[in-house]
């Protein structure tokens, strides 16, 4: 019985190192057999997956903090020792560099292969990464190889020579080729987003992936999750783990997925760089490295970021849990952020930023006037009597709204403007995004990075949210923001990159808990109003803007969600954005969170800087904030004009005018119009520094693209169609009600008239019948298609007003998305009252006297979106439908007949759809009938032709009822496009 050993494990593994270090009696090293990978490349790149399928191992990835290691076990043969391969991999993309000569050493170099993964789906981080990766490593080998050659020259030798192996001699490219140390394979991940490319993007990233890989003797793959293209990945990582057999097949096609090992590839084949001579010529390059690098950098520029910044902290993850080092950590966040208090909350993760050019929005001595009897709307004019022509031309209602107002903010700022009511804040944003309408500006300008604003330039740079959110209450969250990626977002985006954006827009928003849940409205229980409010900052940011400008985003909240509300806005100013906010009177801990206040009265500036010297400021003019009292609270108190008496007003009047002019006298010699504590003080270098403190992760950065590449009008028209038939047939406690309403009526009139089977109605009384049937149910559609309207045409106008659609779509949108309602509507009413009331029961009549009543109940749809586009209320809308509708029912020719109306109602009835409704029912029902009449003993047949010629209901054939129909339906409609073309759709609050 052999005699135990007392050795422990770590005594053991010493032993077998010591053994494997020093030489043998031969002098020569011991032959390890294990094989060791490392795995680098982009954060969330795909590298644990790969190693996970190589091993065949069903798990779960999970994010790798820093340097992982695990391993596997295979058999070549039968019968035969499993070898060992160890799998290290790299985390955080190229921000732990540091930590690659850790399994990389002198006594495994001899046997240890780097398999480098690149994101194919982001090809500005690609060269990045590669390059400092590929060239951290190859340093710390080349210190490997300077010593081993003092050491062991032998190894050192078959080292370098190994790495000629895979180029035969003769190869045409053997001299131009600079090979990596040791075994290179490039693995290409995300296959599958990155052939939704255009065609020359992947192009260029092929052919540039070829010429590295080849120029550095390694093999290429491209690969994806999917099963096929991840076994030709795993083919080489076997063949370097285990001394598998690897593939001699080839795929150089740059339309599919790249398949070349290691020296299959020539110079020859894979071409010069993708760009013209003349501008190779003007690159500078001095290797054919170098050069490929900067044709592909001009494509695909660098993206610039701290990597150190998006490394996860072990301490917050869940795996490293200590109950008494938490708490203490906890503590000791809770005192570190009482003490800056000036920094944003806690939450300061981004999700994603603007990455487009920083924007500078400057505004220089303005000065701007609004005619106040421009904003009464025309009808109550016409109410007070008023004529048309003295609407606008009171000289006492031009009023100075705005005067000599100057600021100049700049990306990664909060500029908050805050003031009483009536101080200039709303009409100095409508006048910052060219909305000012009804004023006027006198004198002054605004610029956008030192361009005059335009409404185009606004709309290409500036996201508006307004104070009242305007969302269709039926769709998700998630629904509502997707539709509007695909209207916003350019064309060339995909669905997976649209769906990615909506993701990242929910996640940077915090709205994940209610992504799936309905916005809801005052009628229907939906998410809050925080909710809501930030679902339409997110319908805005989808399209990333440099620019955001909110309208009293806190209007309406209570103060918790209001300083939710802030910290998010705060957090999207990080993220390189201009962020521009009107406010009344924020709470203590809301006004910390800004970054620059100006403070309004009456149109003029009492203060313009910095949110933490402003006490400073006031107290330097003798006007210091009590303690424990808010300072937003307290200097609007004092800057506030009070009107409660004249002598009041006088006061407060000129207190402000004096703290406006020693204002303007403090800042008249700065260049950003801002109030410094010392002359020396930067603002921009000062937010700046402290932007970059509070940001503790990494962005993913979201390419900002033009406004001139938006989907076209027929994906807009299907956008639209969809979206259209999503929320119209959620609301399912309105389709019900019209439904049972349509089938209530029908059941009413169809059993008034019910029992007459045997005896055929008499004349008069089917003459009513079918003019009822025809004039009833159109006026209920009329008022629910109108307020329907109405309920939505805020949203339209804001729609229509920031380019998302234009009208044709919508239009067309429109009409077909209610045909399926509509088409319901007229079966319920018109098919029960048909039959009860014994009608003639030919189908052929059936189907005739149906497609007149559906023409007729359409005319009445097609006359309310009319009247409701073309008018500004309900109320007014509703009137002028009534009237109509009034008119058309008194010239139907069954109140009075046809013959009897006067000139007037005559040419009424002939655009009248009930008339000619009437008519064509009439003539389908009394056409091929004849009534017996008994006067006394003697009975008369009295054909149905009579009937409708003493009616004067048969002046036309009736073919002719139904193309006076459908006339007046499309002209209705075109009414409807006109209206909808040529009339902003103000709501009622907007006028």
């Amino acid at each position: 019985m052999p005699k135990a050993s007392s050795d422990t494990l770590w005594d053991l593994a010493i032993a077998e190192v010591e053994k494997r270090e020093n030489p043998d009696d031969d002098g020569k090293r011991v032959e390890v057999w294990e094989k060791s990978i490392l795995f680098m490349g982009n954060k969330n790149g795909g590298k644990t997956t790969i190693i996970l399928r190589c091993l065949e191992r069903e798990e779960i990835s999970k994010p790798t903090l820093a340097l992982e290691y695990t391993f596997g076990r295979r058999a070549r043969r039968h019968n035969t020792p499993k070898d060992i391969a160890h799998f290290w991999e790299l985390g955080g993309g190229t921000s732990l560099l540091e930590l690659i000569r850790i399994p990389i050493s002198s006594n495994n170099i001899r046997s240890f292969a780097v398999v480098l993964v690149l994101d194919l789906s982001k090809p500005n981080e690609l060269w990045t990464t590669m390059e400092k990766l590929l060239q951290v490593t190859r340093n710390h080998m080349n210190k490997i190889l300077t010593k081993l050659e003092k050491t062991n020259p032998e190894v050192a030798t078959e080292i370098k020579q190994r790495m000629w192996n895979n180029l035969q001699r003769d190869h045409p490219d053997y001299e131009l080729l600079d090979p990596f140390p040791i075994p290179l394979v490039i693995i290409g991940s995300k296959y599958d987003i990155f052939h939704e490319f255009d065609s020359e993007m992947r192009k260029i990233i092929s052919k540039t992936l070829r010429f590295v890989s080849h120029y550095y003797g390694a093999s290429l793959v491209f690969t994806s999750k999917s099963e096929a293209l991840l076994l030709k990945a795993r083919v080489l990582i076997n063949h370097l783990a285990f001394g598998y057999d690897k593939s001699k097949s080839v795929s150089v096609d740059h339309s599919k997925p790249l398949f070349i090992p290691a020296g299959l590839d020539s110079l020859s084949q894979i071409g010069p760089p993708p760009a013209s001579d003349s501008d190779i010529g003007k690159m500078r390059a001095n290797t054919p490295l170098e050069l490929w690098k900067k044709v592909f950098e001009k494509t695909f520029p660098p993206k610039s970021f701290c990597d150190l910044q998006d490394t996860k902290d072990p301490a917050q993850d869940l795996q490293y849990v200590e109950y008494e080092v938490d708490i203490m950590r906890a503590q000791k966040n809770q005192t570190k952020a009482q003490d800056t208090i000036f920094c944003s909350e806690e939450d300061n993760s981004l999700y994603f930023t603007y990455s487009g050019k920083s924007n500078i929005l400057e505004v220089k001595e303005l000065n701007y006037q609004v005619n106040t009897a421009s904003q009464i709307p025309w009808y109550e004019n016409l109410v007070q009597m008023k004529m048309p022509w003295t609407w606008t031309s009171d000289p006492c209602s031009h009023m100075s709204i705005i005067q000599n107002l100057n600021l100049k903010v700049q990306s990664g700022q909060m500029l908050a403007i805050i003031g009483s009511t009536a101080g200039g804040k709303t009409s100095l944003l409508d006048v910052i995004t060219c909305r000012d309408h009804g004023g006027k500006i006198k004198s002054g300008q605004i610029t956008i990075n030192n361009k005059p604003s335009t409404p185009q330039l606004v709309k290409k740079c500036i996201a508006h949210v307004r104070q009242d959110d305007r969302l269709l209450p039926h769709l998700t969250v998630r629904e509502t923001l997707l539709f509007v990626a695909k209207l916003r977002l350019p064309k060339f985006f995909s669905d997976s990159q649209r769906k990615k954006r909506v993701e990242d827009v929910i996640a940077e928003l915090r709205l994940r808990q209610c992504a799936n849940t309905r916005v809801g409205n005052e009628y229907l229980r939906g998410i809050s109003g925080g909710e809501r409010r930030r679902v339409s900052i997110g319908v805005q940011l989808l399209w990333n803007p440099g620019i955001l400008i909110l309208d009293e985003p806190t209007s309406g909240l209570d103060s918790f969600t209001a300083h939710n509300l802030v910290i998010t806005l705060s957090r999207l100013a990080r993220g390189n954005r201009l962020v521009l906010l009107s406010l009344h009177q924020p709470r203590s801990d809301i006004f910390q969170l800004f970054d620059l206040v100006l403070l309004m009265t009456s149109g003029v500036t009492v203060y313009s800087g910095t949110a933490r010297d402003m006490v400073q400021y006031f107290t330097e003019l003798g006007y210091p904030c009590p303690k424990y009292s808010n300072p937003a609270d307290f200097y609007v108190d004092l800057t506030s004009i009070n009107k409660q008496t004249a002598e009041k007003e006088m006061e407060s009047q000129k207190r402000a005018n004096i703290l406006a002019n020693l204002f303007l006298e403090k800042v008249k010699d700065f260049d950003d119009f801002l109030w410094k504590v010392t002359d020396g003080d930067n603002v921009a270098t000062t937010f700046s520094k402290q932007r970059s403190h509070l940001n503790s992760e990494e962005p993913i950065n979201m390419p900002h693209h033009s406004s001139d590449q938006l989907p076209g009008v027929l994906k807009q028209f299907t956008v639209l169609l969809s979206r259209q038939v999503s929320n119209d047939f959620r609301d399912l406690s309105t389709l019900l009600i019209h439904g049972f309403e349509a089938l209530l009526m029908s059941l009413l009139i169809g059993f008034l008239y019910y029992g007459h089977d045997k005896t055929r109605l008499s004349i008069r009384d089917t003459t009513a019948l079918l003019y009822m049937i025809g004039a009833l149910i159109p006026f209920t559609v009329i008022l629910d298609v109108i307020a329907k309207c109405h309920s939505e045409r805020a949203m339209l106008y804001y729609d229509l007003e920031d380019g998302m659609y234009s009208v044709s779509p919508y239009f067309f949108a429109k009409i077909l998305g209610e045909l399926p309602e509509h088409c319901a509507f007229v079966i319920i009413y018109g098919v029960p009252i048909y039959w009860l009331a014994n009608l003639i029961p030919e189908p052929e009549h059936f189907l005739l006297n149906f497609l007149s009543v559906w023409l007729s109940v359409y005319s009445a749809r097609a006359m309310a979106l009319w009247v409701a586009a073309l008018l500004p209320t309900l109320q007014l809308s509703a009137f002028f439908g009534n009237v109509l509708f009034t008119s058309f029912y008194l010239s139907g020719g069954f109140v009075i007949s046809l013959e009897n109306l006067w000139t007037v109602p005559f040419w009424v009835s002939k655009i009248s759809f009930l008339r000619w409704n009437f008519q064509g029912m009439m003539q389908i029902q009394f056409t091929d009938l004849t009534y017996e009449m008994t006067v006394g003993n003697t009975t008369f047949q009295i054909p149905g032709k009579l009937v409708t010629q003493a009616l004067d209901l048969d002046s036309h054939p009736l073919y002719v009822s139904y193309l006076v129909l459908a006339g007046i339906v499309c002209s209705f409609l075109l009414l409807y496009y006109l209206s909808l073309r040529f009339i902003k759709q103000k709501s009622n609050q907007d006028w």
